[in-house]
């Protein structure tokens, strides 16, 4: 049994680290802008650069949602169907 569930989970791993590399991509490289911009404008407020990672975040999900959706239901239909072989 655990020589037919070890693909699955690690298949489950690594389609929890696709679905969130997108925001996470997005959300350093808006830091980054945003901290880079910060310094050189002299703004000190803090809760700019919050602002700014939460909308480009929903954003992106937005944009890479039908992306992500796709491959959850994906998944989804194949472990659905291999879970009678697993029992």
């Amino acid at each position: 049994m655990s020589a037919q569930l070890l693909p699955l989970l690690s298949s489950a791993l690594s389609l929890a680290v696709l679905c969130s590399l997108p925001v996470i991509v997005v959300a350093v490289l808006s830091a980054f802008v945003t901290a880079w911009l910060q310094a050189r404008l002299g703004i000190s407020d803090s809760s700019l650069p919050v602002a700014v990672r939460l909308l480009l975040g929903l954003a992106t999900l937005y944009v890479a949602g039908p992306y992500v959706l796709t491959k959850i239901v994906t998944f989804a239909t194949q472990v659905w169907s291999s879970l009678p072989s697993l029992l």
